[in-house]
């Protein structure tokens, strides 16, 4: 274990030598490993395929311990999406985690939606490493907010120099070989921000990733009425609105089916997230839901070689 201290026995001078040669190899080599990566195997329900580690994976979604907020980057190929960034004071963990998977430049940014704890980090985000593209869903300006958070996102966005686009259903767009598909919002009238939340649809090979936002059941119930109920069936789900009560609707989880489950929200949160009716229903599809107030960042990777998926936890301290 790191950190542990290991005692060696009295022994010839020769041999004592050795053997503390090789005690300062093994901590040098430990921390290395504690630096470049810190994920862990433990939680009983995390592996399919231990012998899939990070850098192996064609396919990689990381979904960042960023407290009571979402940002998640998507890796395809060597190609990157970064899908929100959390509140502002989550901006220096992002930059940091980013900058440790090697990554100076974005292919794409994705605001879900215009709240505070999804676009709060993009400004100082972007001031270290910026995107290419920025998208954002379509809504209507009755819902534009009026918020210092919001201008700074805008100004951030201007500045960064990026490709803008706001999309619908039906829009979609490439990441390496994953194909994205917009699923929501479907329509421009929804009644709140939450029922904007940018909800996209990537396939990469044989597996199908939701990307929810905060989408709330009534937005659940629109999805269901107007898009083909097959293309909801899902292997990763990360679960709308923090795992609130609002989102992950009985309706919508039948179709959607996932094997895995990952929830962003933070420790001890006011909000109760994530519920424990919202939980109660996942589980009737899945024993493998992440939670990121429990397992720390999770990371879900996916070797088409192998067609063998794998989750990776930072833990938390």
């Amino acid at each position: 274990m790191a950190g542990k201290k290991h005692t060696l026995p009295e022994e010839a001078q020769g041999n004592s030598r050795n053997k503390l040669i090789y005690s300062i190899l093994v901590a040098i080599l430990t921390m290395i490993a504690l630096i470049s990566g810190k994920y862990s195997t433990e939680h009983p329900q995390e592996t399919q395929n231990q012998n899939i580690t990070v850098s192996d994976a064609e396919f990689q979604v990381h979904v960042m311990d960023v407290g009571q907020g979402d940002s998640i980057l998507i890796s395809a190929d060597g190609q990157t999406l970064l899908i929100d960034a959390a509140e502002s004071g989550e901006s220096g963990k992002i930059v940091s985690y980013l900058n440790a998977q090697g990554i100076a430049e974005l292919d794409c940014a994705a605001a879900t939606h215009m709240h505070a704890d999804h676009i709060g980090g993009f400004p100082k985000v972007f001031s270290s490493i910026k995107p290419k593209a920025m998208i954002e869903p379509v809504f209507q300006d009755s819902l534009i907010p009026t918020t210092k958070t919001y201008e700074k996102y805008l100004d951030a966005v201007e500045a960064s120099g990026a490709e803008y686009k706001a999309l619908k259903t039906g829009d979609s767009f490439t990441l390496g070989n994953a194909q994205i598909t917009v699923l929501a919002p479907v329509s421009e009238h929804a009644s709140s921000l939450n029922n904007t939340s940018l909800v996209l649809r990537v396939q990469y090979d044989d597996i199908v990733c939701l990307f929810t936002g905060d989408m709330e059941t009534p937005e659940e119930k629109t999805i269901l009425s107007t898009v083909d109920n097959s293309q909801l069936k899902a292997t990763f789900l990360k679960a709308g609105h923090h795992g609130s009560d609002t989102s992950s609707g009985e309706a919508f989880l039948e179709q959607v089916q996932p094997e895995y489950v990952a929830i962003s929200c933070g420790v001890d949160n006011k909000y109760g997230h994530p519920a424990e009716s919202t939980l109660e229903h996942l589980r009737k599809y899945t024993d493998k839901i992440y939670i990121t107030a429990q397992q720390g960042d999770i990371v879900f990777l996916y070797d088409k070689d192998t067609k063998s998926c794998n989750v990776l936890t930072s833990g938390k301290e």
